[in-house]
Parts: structure tokens; sequence; C-alpha cells
């Protein structure tokens, strides 16, 4: 059950008020409690009980905002895939309280789908408790739970309501996280980063709404993208699954969300959510339109949630911008309006719309002109554009000596700055953030080969820059530029 509905249950708030409250989150997004705050409609000590900072364990199914019969035909589907079954083992699987659960089971039994189970003493089940009443699917039980799978073979925990994700996903902005100076310097520890450059990416972290970096290519975008990401350290919960317009479609995904560890005192809360770091999820060149609509599978019958969804609450970061199988066109047109209103409309595959929150720190990095890839109206929606630009001789010389340490050689500064003056001064050749460590890693390759020690020297630092950089026009030959 949502918040507006939580207050209007509880009669915190007339009909007439709430549409106020709802008429201006409408406008300006936002959650909705802010808005009940600044209209002045409710005072933040009476907004406490409606806004606990978990989801809190559901008591009834007008709670969980699902209908009891689909979580029914989800139970057995669960029973499906197994001989036998506790009220316990299936609060476990559908993660909503047992109570709920014992109630279905009564409402199948009724339906003449689930049986009680014979207590099997010569082959008690492991970590089952002795007085507890275990089931069996029936014969029309398995049928009914067969019919259901070939509809939609979904088995897993009861997703959430879409008004509930709303919610939690307005409440955990990621606009409102606060990043100090000292945790981006913290994030920021390994790479090399003048002040200046840290001056201009403070404030556009600190929006949460999107960041354009464009530079020439190897000065660390993608790793400076990447730092954005870490330095975002409260985690969020996030659903297993969204219940939307009787469809299901999954949301986490252990490949890019990453459990968080409880804290001790942490109170008991809806486990349908999972408390995890904020996401980040990157999209390069591989990236297509499909993978920013609900995916549907004509075989499992369900959807799996696209990228921009995946991410909400976190960073989104398209890498190579401009390189991707969908035209930056493409992908300009279809975020012109989230990017805007911060929500976004998907579609499911029988026609039907819904709206979803747009809510993720998108992360831009291209190597293109700006220019050539998106339009005025597009830029300006972007709030903050950031150049990354070659290194000065100095940076590039501190990125040499921490990409040394990195490989355990010994960092000679005469013999680099000897290798500097002979391959960037000689050509003019721009300095890359990439550079040292690209080729500390063709020296190391060299020495590989064979079965040497690699080491920081002069014939290896010049065997590693002939074999990487190309001639610029006009010299074929580095040495006889050395002897000049």
């Amino acid at each position: 059950m949502n918040l507006a509905k939580r207050l209007l249950k509880a009669g915190a708030l007339s009909p007439e008020q709430l549409g106020q409250a709802l008429h201006s989150q409408k406008k300006f997004r936002g959650f909705l409690g802010d808005h009940l705050i600044a209209l002045n409609l409710m005072e933040p000590e009476a907004l406490v009980p409606f806004t606990p900072s978990y989801p809190p364990v559901p008591q009834t199914f007008e709670d969980m905002g699902l209908p009891e019969n689909f979580l029914a035909q989800l139970l057995l589907k669960h029973a499906y895939f197994t001989y036998s079954f506790s009220a316990r083992d299936m609060s476990e699987a559908l993660k909503i309280p047992e109570h709920l659960v014992e109630k279905l089971i009564a409402y199948l039994q009724q339906q003449k789908y689930v049986d009680v189970s014979p207590r099997d003493i010569l082959h008690p089940s492991p970590g089952h408790l002795a007085a507890e009443l275990r089931y069996i699917l029936s014969g029309p039980g398995k049928n009914n739970a067969g019919e259901l799978l070939e509809f939609n073979s979904y088995v897993g925990p009861a997703p959430v309501a879409l008004e509930d994700y709303w919610d939690w996903v307005e409440a955990q902005t990621v606009q409102q996280v606060e990043i100090s100076a000292e945790q981006l310097w913290k994030a920021f520890k390994d790479y090399v980063v003048p002040e200046s450059l840290f001056n201009e990416l403070r404030p556009a972290i600190a929006s949460g709404r999107s960041i354009f970096l464009f530079g020439p290519s190897g000065n660390g975008k993608t790793a400076l993208a990447r730092c954005i990401g870490e330095v975002f350290g409260d985690p969020v919960y996030i659903p297993y699954a969204l219940y939307v317009q009787g469809q299901i479609m999954r949301i986490f995904d252990e490949f890019v969300h990453e459990p968080a560890a409880p804290a001790p005192e942490a109170p008991k809360y809806d486990t349908r959510w999972v408390w995890c770091r904020r996401p980040m999820i990157i999209g390069g060149g591989e990236m297509t339109d499909a993978a920013l609509e609900p995916k549907y599978n004509p075989i499992s019958k369900y959807y799996e949630a696209p990228h921009q969804v995946q991410a909400n609450n976190g960073i989104f970061i398209i890498d190579d911008f401009g390189r991707q199988k969908i035209s930056p066109q493409q992908l300009l047109n279809r975020w012109m309006f989230p990017l805007e209103s911060r929500q976004d409309f998907c579609s499911l595959h029988t026609g039907q719309q819904f709206a979803v929150p747009f809510d993720q720190l998108i992360i831009f990095c291209t190597n293109l002109d700006p220019y050539a890839l998106a339009d005025e109206a597009f830029l300006r929606r972007i709030r903050h554009k950031v150049y990354i630009g070659d290194v000065s001789e100095a940076q590039y010389l501190e990125i040499f000596r921490r990409a040394c340490i990195q490989y355990n050689l010994n960092f000679d500064l005469s013999m680099v700055k000897e290798m500097v003056q002979r391959y960037y001064g000689e050509s003019s050749r721009p300095f890359r953030a990439c550079q040292p460590r690209d080729l500390i890693e063709n020296l190391i390759d060299r020495a590989r080969s064979l079965g040497q020690p690699p080491q920081l020297t002069s014939q290896g630092l010049d065997q590693a820059c002939q074999s990487y950089f190309i001639k610029s026009q006009g010299i074929l030959d580095y040495d006889r530029v050395a002897d000049r």
C-alpha cells in the first residue's frame, strides 16, 4: 500500500488535500511526503509514522497491493517443483509473512488443489519442525499449476505493486544524496585528477541529474564515470519484480545489483525488496533500442526490466556515446521527455503503456563532437557538460610513476623524461592519460615473451613506444628524429 492510500485509510488527509499534493507531485515530481510538507498540509512530525525508512512488512493482502488470486497461483507454481512444502517454506520462497501464506493454503485446500501430506516418520525432512504441517499438490492442483506455468513461468518472490515502487524510488532519489569533498577525493584517489576538474565534477554529481563527459579518447572519461558510481555508498531497496497490469517484470538482477549487508540493528522489512548498493549500469557499444524497453520472453512469458529501470536510484553510464547499435538520434529522442520529467513510459506486448520512475544519474561519455551527436534542444537537458582534455606533462609523469608502482617496476624519472622528449616533444604528440599504463603493459608483454623479468629500461621503453605509437605524418624513422 503506497503512502497516499495509507494516509487516506488513516484519515490523516482528506481526498481534496491529497489531490492537491498529488497535483504538485505530478507537476514537479519528487516524493509525495515532501510536497505535503511544502504545501503545509502536514507537519513533518505527523508524517513520520507513515514514512518509515524501510518497506514495512505487509500484514494484509491489501498492504501488498496484489490480488489474492494471483498470489495463490504463484504459490501453486512454486509447489509444482517440490514434493511437499510447509507454510514456512512458502513464506521463504514468496518473501511474504507466514500468516498470509497460511490463508493462501487454506484457500487452495478449499479449491481441492492442496492436500495435507502424510508425515514420513522414517525419513523426516531435515530442518523442519516435527509438528509442522506439510502439504502436497493434489491431481487437479498439479494440472492447474502446469497450465499456469504455460501461461506464465515466473517462479520467484512475490512482486511489488507499481504504485509502491514509485513511492520508494522517489523516497530514495539519487538527487538528494549528499556527497562530501572528502568522499569524492577518496573515490578519485587512484587517479590524477586536477583540482579544476574536481571542482567541475562535484556540482555535477551533486545534481543527481545528467553529466556529459567529452574530450579526446584515452583520458579517463570511463574511469572517472565509474569512480562517480562508486562514490554513492548509501544502499537502497530494490524489488525482485514488479506487478504491472497483470504482468510481471523482473527488476533485481544478481549481475548488476549488489546486495548490501544489513546493519545489526536493522528492523524487519518487506523481503520482497533487496537491500542493495545503488546500482551502476553501463551501456556500451552493444546497447540497442530493445535494451530501453521491457524485454518480453515469449517462452517464459514475463518481462525483464529495461536498463534505465534497473538503474533507478543509481547511475547509468552510456559509454562511447555515439557508437551504440542504437543511433544517437534514436536514443536522444527516446529520452528527451524522461530527462525533463523524471518519468518514462514503457509498453507491454499487449500494447498497454505504464509510467515508471526515471531516477538515475546518467553519465554520457564520448570522444565525438557533441554537436555532431545532439542538437541544442537535447544538450540543454543535460545540465552539466565537462570537458576531459589531454593531461599536462607533469600529470603524465605522475601517472607513469603510479603505473610503475602498480606493476612493481622501479620508476626512473630521467629515463621517462628522455622517452617523453623523443616520442612526444619531437612529434608534438599530446599526452594521454592511458598511455603510461599501455606502454608499461607493452613492456611487460615483451619481457614475458622473452622469458625475462620485466624491468624499466631505455631499450624496453623504446621498443614499447615503437610498437605502440603510429608514426606521425612526415616522420619515417624515430631514430633519425632522436639523432637530430
